[in-house]
């Protein structure tokens, strides 16, 4: 049986989309560890893409930040380094 790779290693890159504008610079100054980019090349009317770099705990520190302003996630994606959401593939 082939071992799958762990989902969550020690830093991964993430794809956040939500809906409103994102303040980065305030919301990076809560955790200097976490790397967020806004893409603005995807940005859309009322819809911020946020880039980040960070491991698990600091992912879920980011999503409580962002439900406790009032932010709706609309979605959280794993980003493998080509650039293209990672597919988890479940073994029986």
């Amino acid at each position: 049986m082939k071992n799958p790779q762990p989902l969550f290693d020690s830093t991964t890159h993430y794809r956040i989309e939500v809906q409103g504008q994102v303040d980065v610079e305030w919301l990076q100054s809560f955790d200097s560890s976490v790397e967020i980019i806004a893409d603005e090349a995807k940005q859309m009317k009322d819809i911020t893409v946020l880039n980040v770099h960070t491991d698990q705990s600091g992912i879920v520190g980011l999503v409580r930040r962002l439900h406790g302003l009032g932010m709706t996630i609309l979605q959280l994606q794993i980003v493998s380094d080509g650039g293209k959401a990672a597919v988890v593939e479940e073994q029986c």
